[in-house]
């Protein structure tokens, strides 16, 4: 586990980028409506990172 709280967020953000890539890349297995849960769920994921990656983006700005 990473020391720092930025290196923790780092952490977790990357987890949570390889889960919402591999929920995405499985849509095209799946039927219809487990496709489309499936579609949620990883677009929640990939809401997970922007917002723990989104004071990367801003630090210093202002």
């Amino acid at each position: 586990m990473p020391g720092s709280e930025k290196g923790a967020l780092a952490m977790l953000a990357k987890a949570e980028r390889e889960l919402a890539d591999r929920r995405a890349g499985a849509l095209l297995e799946v039927p219809g409506e487990l496709a489309r849960l499936l579609a949620s769920v990883a677009a929640a994921g990939a809401g997970h990172v922007y917002l723990l990656t989104a004071g990367e983006t801003t630090e210093g700005v202002g």
